[in-house]
């Protein structure tokens, strides 16, 4: 990193005091800096570390950063700004996934798992593109509103009982529902344009993982009658017309149920067309082909919807119904047309192979133990040798679960290790030249990025080791060979530096 933005701000301040006479503590302003020096303020310099940065680091973390500079204020001029959004959506479009994935089964520690983990960041391509709509909604609403339709129709896939993971599609209708209320002027607004718009979305829902999230948007928007009519009309002709992805469907029905139930108990709300749809859609889909172990459990889906087994699920849809005069949902409505044996996974527990299973042993037992006694600093720096020679991937079943499971070691090694023990510097400097070695296959990136923004917020939210853990681990990133790791450590900086003059409203999104 050089010199280092810590180095750099320091002569920047030191200048500025001089220059300008600044009390001590103060925070200036961009515009007052340049207006008496003429040089860049510390904001204006730290921003374009990070902007030179993003040519040397994957593109879906490139397209991340510009975004966090325009959310954060780091450049000024709205044409800036707008150049920044355009970079980020253009890269956003080669992260290697199109949109966010969920593990389609309970919490196992496997690598479905890990990845649904892993993409919390938010840099599959569709997350990254409906930020920079997001953030062009405050420059330029017509030019948001075109992004957005590049973004249509959704590539989704329909899945099997055998997959593993889901698509994710809730950011496209969060920012459909920003763009209908915040990108129209008042001419566009008068002519119905947003009413179009917003129609034309629930007209386009065809996969069961897309009901859940415009199930959402329809309960959170307020209507008026008209536009009610419109939008519940379109969302119900779309759910008669989804079937055939079991999964996709367990995940989301609840989300589904819910909303419509709720919306039914608000005056005006809830069509008797919209109550129809919902309930020949769960039928339909109950009564066709049942992936066997939904059928045989109770498992909770992953927006917490209760697996649809039984007509219980549907309780408090059934009271809806029946109000509103619709047959409710029985039992025999619901039994399954064809159960559908589930493949063995595709991925299996971790933890299970004899090159990793001793050092998990060794890990559990650093958890007891007096830490600073000399045989607890001896199995400490044993395990650290034993991590550091475990370099053959073959071991486990993937490269990405050799890197999964080497990262979630090195992690709790730094957890379990006092800060003041020499075993931490070590352990720290041998995790973060883990981290910038080049992956063993682009398969491995999003897990080397996860764990990167994993470390690089762990310097700002170490409670148990407190302050010198914090100071060790701010040092270590700054001196870190990868312009990944630095990209995050300026991103956070960054962050701090907004918060310190600005406040509360920069929280963090690490």
């Amino acid at each position: 990193m050089g010199a280092g933005p810590t180095f750099v701000r320091l002569l920047v301040v030191l200048l500025l005091s001089g220059l300008l006479g600044q009390r001590q503590g103060s925070v200036p302003t961009q515009a007052g800096q340049k207006a008496a020096t003429g040089e860049p303020s510390e904001v204006a310099i730290l921003s374009q570390q990070i902007q030179d940065l993003t040519t040397s680091v994957p593109p879906e973390l490139a397209a991340y950063a510009l975004l966090r500079v325009v959310e954060l204020k780091g450049v000024s001029q709205p044409e800036q700004q707008r150049q920044l959004v355009e970079q980020a959506y253009m890269l956003a479009g080669q992260s290697s996934y199109p949109v966010r994935l969920i593990a389609a089964s309970g919490m196992n520690d496997t690598r479905a798992t890990y990845l649904s983990e892993a993409l919390t960041q938010g840099l599959d391509t569709l997350s990254l593109r409906t930020k920079a709509v997001s953030a062009m909604l405050k420059i330029d609403p017509e030019r948001a509103r075109d992004m957005f339709q590049e973004l249509r129709p959704l590539a989704l896939s329909r899945r099997s009982c055998s997959d593993s993971m889901l698509d994710d599609p809730a950011a496209y209708y969060i920012s459909a529902g920003e763009v209908y209320k915040k990108g129209f002027n008042q001419d566009e607004q008068a002519k119905g344009l947003p009413e179009e718009f917003l129609e034309s979305v629930f007209r386009d829902v065809n996969q069961a993982s897309e009901v859940g999230p415009a199930a959402d948007l329809l309960r959170t928007l307020q209507f008026d009658p008209e536009m009610l009519a419109r939008a519940e009309g379109a969302f119900a002709r779309s759910l008669s017309g989804i079937r055939g992805d079991y999964r996709s469907f367990a995940a989301t029905q609840g989300n589904l149920t819910r909303n419509v139930t709720r919306l039914a108990q608000m005056p005006g709300r809830a069509s008797r067309a919209l109550l129809e749809a919902t309930r020949t859609y769960v039928v339909a889909n109950e009564s066709g082909a049942v992936c066997e172990d939904n059928a045989q459990s109770s498992t909770m889906g992953l927006n917490g919807s209760a697996s649809s087994s039984n007509v219980g699920a549907f309780a408090a849809l059934n009271q809806v119904l029946e109000k509103n005069s619709i047959a409710p949902i029985s039992a025999a409505d619901v039994k399954p047309g064809q159960l559908v044996t589930v493949s063995e996974s595709k991925t299996q527990d971790y933890w299970q192979s004899p090159a990793v299973t001793p050092l998990l042993a060794q890990i559990r037992s650093l958890r007891s133990g007096d830490k600073d006694s000399p045989q607890w600093q001896e199995a400490a720096s044993n395990l650290l040798i034993s991590l550091r020679e475990w370099i053959d991937s073959s071991t486990e079943p993937s490269d990405e679960d050799f890197y999964i499971e080497k990262t979630a070691l090195y992690s709790q090694m730094l957890s379990l290790t006092p800060a003041d023990s020499p075993v931490y510097d070590e352990a720290l400097n041998e995790y973060i030249s883990f981290l910038s070695e080049v992956p063993l296959s682009d398969d491995v990136q999003i897990y080397r990025l996860w764990n990167i923004q994993n470390l690089v917020r762990r310097s700002r939210m170490n409670r148990g080791n407190g302050e010198v853990a914090r100071q060790k681990m701010d040092s270590a990133i700054e001196d870190a060979p990868s312009p990944s790791i630095s990209l995050y450590g300026y991103l956070l900086e960054l962050e701090g530096m907004q918060r310190t003059a600005f406040g509360r409203g920069y929280a963090s999104r690490f």
